[in-house]
């Protein structure tokens, strides 16, 4: 605790320095970037230059108003430039700024339509902004990234924390909800891991983090959005990305991918093709002990997988623009990955001293998993005011296929003597598919207000059918205590209204979000040689208020506050009580009472000259799912040694949030971005008729440091820290995590392509160790990857430059993403 503190306290005097260091008097250089009509164009990013070469002097970015200021500026001559998302960049006239300092007229920006070719200035968006009711990352300006893959990119964003199993958690909480272009992955948290980790970096423009939804997203999550925005071209005429990428740890690893786009008055048509190939191990250590019947045991467990997969994505999209103001589009996104998983288990067993028996698991494992999603939608603006209609239609499918053979032999002690064996093997096809339609509707009123409203109906059917297969004296017989059918539907229906406004120096937004839920499902098997049902039927309706406040104070600091209530609906599979068995002792089961989670989130953002951001976040969840362990009996031998791993509703969660972000110019040639988070949790379930109670303080660090060596080469350094706590997903102790990262980029190609040479967890340290207690049983996990990896990476962007805004389609497939189980 010492030292987090310690930690925490180093981080703070740094962050009040640079704070101290801003805040200084002395000639200034003031101004306004305003749009037509003069209004504000909110969070444009501003960069001071040398009149005499364009060349940088510091960097800032306007606030809600449009306004900008830079301190303690040397007297000299001076222009100023500005850019914005879809917008021309506006160049100011030369000036001299005196020691009285000067006042920029307002600078005009227009929609991007035209290239500027007046002052030619190479510059690159910052890593990280701050939006009204986001965060944004912007991945290109990320070296480190180059040649990984997007969950790796994500888990060097502000926030952002990722487990062991690659469960995502956005400021301490759980619950996060993944979005790819404002569409669904319509995958869990495990699938989505799998897709994050074979999507290439490369792929990637900007993440958006999205703490409190207004009520116009779904009220599924309790984190809130993580928002994946691929790369699209905008540009009319026909141009493209090109990118390949190697690395190699310990195995090798390759991506390349493609994306073009063609654009003219009438039509845009942009399609993309990407491959990901990992071949990677992994080591994972189970150590549990406990007291059975008087005995004390001990069950050492060291498993060891390798994995190959090859990951294929392609995506097309057709835009027609039926006149200026309405336009119809359709979109199809298809997805494929084959994974072989083959792994090694020995479980040593007896009581410490002395060894009992030796337990050998051997599986070979493949799977094959396909996605494709469709999308209809239409955009109209409908009057001069801008009122604006949108309409989508959307059908997803994904089909799943795993085969798995499994010879488990236990031996004797001296693992020679064999005392037993068990041959088995089991399929497990399931298919989702999900079907919705949303309409939403944007009404402009007085004074710079809207009123938005919308609906949507969804409908969503999974189907899952085990089966397991013991081999008996040379035959294949059916385990009916292990295979199951289990067949998952469900209906919602959902409406929203919601306002805002943006007053002098107040923004104010509020909604209301309702949503009724109707849910079916039936798990049928065998048992003592009768068919049995098990059925889960509700329905539910539930309403998600959210509101948001942004106060400016002056023109340096602007508070925030927002609110919103939300709902975690459990995974389609994890109420399905199928049994699988990862050895004899050790089975993940479904667990078909499992109830949605209901949480309500506060949080306090203060922003200084958009530069220091500081939020104070807290969230209280009802019946919290989690992955607890549990105690469990083998049907067939009636032994209790063994434990079982599965969801359940944790009565209560509470978690505090102190987050601090900062951009640190610390010199013309070097800037540093640091993000330190300080987290209080307090967690209470019930456990084998076992009350249980944790808490800890946790402590998250991120320091991004970025060296400009020429004009066309540039360094970074990625390091990161997180201390022992107590984690969101399992409930473990964990004890702490850190990495560094290195890497080098090298524009080539007059400035249309770069060559990126990195390396990952430098001295590998970033693997996960924790532990569990409950009623005498304590369990240790050790996981470690290949995660030390030397990448290199090429990219080149080429065709007209001639740019003109595309559309960033948003569907309606939102709730179901996050839910959709594929065998894992």
């Amino acid at each position: 605790m010492k030292s987090i503190l310690t930690a925490f306290a180093l981080t703070a005097g740094m962050v009040s320095a640079a704070f101290t260091s801003q805040a200084q008097n002395g000639p200034k250089v003031a101004g306004k970037v305003v749009r037509a009509g003069e209004q504000p164009v909110e969070f444009a990013t501003i960069t001071l230059l040398k009149a005499g070469d364009s060349s940088l002097v510091k960097g800032a970015i306007a606030d809600i108003n449009g306004k900008y200021e830079f301190e303690q500026i040397k007297q000299g001559r001076y222009l100023i430039a500005a850019a914005a998302v879809g917008m021309n960049k506006a160049y100011s006239k030369p000036f001299e700024l005196g020691a009285a300092g000067v006042t920029v007229p307002a600078l005009s920006m227009e929609a991007a339509s035209k290239s500027l070719k007046a002052v030619d200035v190479t510059a690159r968006k910052p890593f990280i902004e701050q939006k009204n009711d986001r965060m944004v990352v912007n991945v290109e300006s990320s070296i480190t990234a180059a040649g990984g893959t997007a969950m790796e990119v994500l888990e060097k964003s502000p926030t952002i924390n990722v487990d062991k199993d690659g469960n995502i958690s956005m400021k301490g909480k759980g619950g996060v909800v993944i979005m790819i272009d404002g569409k669904p992955t319509n995958m869990t948290s495990q699938d989505v891991a799998e897709l994050l980790k074979s999507m290439p970096a490369s792929n990637l423009e900007q993440i958006e983090l999205i703490a409190n939804p207004s009520a116009k997203y779904d009220a599924a999550g309790n984190a809130g959005i993580i928002n994946l925005k691929l790369k699209k071209n905008k540009n009319y005429g026909t141009n493209g990305n090109l990118n390949l990428g190697v690395s190699q740890g310990e195995r090798s690893r390759a991506n390349g991918g493609l994306n073009l786009n063609h654009r003219n008055e009438k039509v845009n048509i942009f399609g993309s093709y990407n491959y990901n190939h990992r071949d990677q191990n992994q080591w994972l250590g189970l150590y549990r002990t406990m007291t059975n019947e008087g005995h004390y045991q001990v069950f050492d467990q060291q498993t060891s997988t390798d994995q190959k997969s090859d990951y294929q994505a392609g995506k097309l999209g057709v835009d027609y623009f039926i006149s200026k103001n309405h336009t119809l589009g359709v979109m199809a996104d298809l997805s494929r990955r084959d994974r072989l998983m083959p792994s090694e288990a020995v479980t040593m067993m007896g009581n410490g001293s002395r060894l009992d028996s030796v337990l050998h698991t051997n599986t070979e494992e493949n799977a094959r998993w396909d996605r494709g999603a469709y999308n209809l939608n239409y955009r109209g603006i409908l009057d001069s005011t801008g009122k604006e209609l949108n309409v989508d239609l959307d059908y997803a499918r994904m089909t799943q296929k795993v085969n798995a053979s499994i010879l488990a032999f236990t031996r004797d002690g001296a693992d020679k003597a064999l005392l037993n064996s068990d041959t088995s093997r089991n399929g497990q096809p399931s298919s989702i598919d999900i079907k919705s339609a949303k309409i939403d509707y944007a009404h402009p009123l007085k004074g710079g207000a809207k009123l938005e409203a919308g609906a949507k109906i969804s409908f969503v059917t999974t189907d899952n059918d085990a089966r397991f297969d013991s081999l008996r004296t040379g035959n294949w017989i059916k385990d009916e205590r292990r295979s199951n059918h289990f067949i998952y539907k469900e209906n919602i229906n959902a409406a929203y209204i919601n306002f805002n406004k943006q007053f002098k120096k107040i923004y104010v937004q509020v909604g209301l979000r309702g949503e009724q839920t109707h849910i079916n499902g039936n798990s049928t098997f065998t048992k003592d040689q009768q068919m049995q049902v098990i059925k889960n039927d509700s329905s539910y309706f539930n309403l998600f208020p959210s509101a948001a406040v942004n106060y400016q104070l002056n023109k340096n600091n602007t508070l925030g506050l927002t609110y919103s209530r939300r709902i975690q609906r459990p995974d389609y599979e994890e109420l399905n009580p199928f049994e699988f068995y990862l050895d004899r002792y050790t089975k993940i089961t479904g667990n078909p009472g499992l109830k949605p989670q209901y949480s309500n989130a506060f949080e306090v953002t203060h922003t200084f000259k958009s530069f220091l951001t500081t939020s104070l976040a807290y969230t209280h969840t009802k019946d919290m799912m989690t992955k607890i362990l549990e105690a469990a009996v083998d049907q067939a031998s009636g032994d209790t040694t063994a434990i079982r791993y599965r969801y359940q509703n944790v009565a209560r969660a509470d978690v505090f949030n102190l987050n601090i972000s900062a951009p640190v110019p610390v010199t013309k040639w070097w800037t540093s971005f640091t993000t330190v988070s300080l987290t209080y949790n307090m967690y209470e379930t019930v456990i084998d008729k076992n009350n249980v109670k944790l808490s800890s303080v946790g402590f998250f660090g991120r320091t991004q440091q970025t060296f400009t060596l020429t004009k066309d080469l540039s360094a970074e350094a990625v390091f990161f820290y997180v201390s022992p706590q107590v984690a969101d997903e399992g409930l473990f102790k964990m004890k702490a995590m850190y990495g560094l990262d290195l890497g080098v980029q090298q524009k080539v190609l007059k400035g249309k392509g770069s060559v990126k040479l990195g390396v990952t967890d430098v001295f590998r340290t970033s693997y996960f160790r924790g532990y569990f207690e409950n009623l005498g049983r304590t369990t240790s996990v050790s996981n470690t990857w290949d995660s030390r990896q030397v990448r290199l990476s090429f990219n080149y962007r080429f065709g007209n430059n001639n740019v003109k805004a595309a559309r960033n389609r948003q569907t309606g497939l939102e709730a179901e993403q996050n839910r959709v189980k594929g065998g894992n």
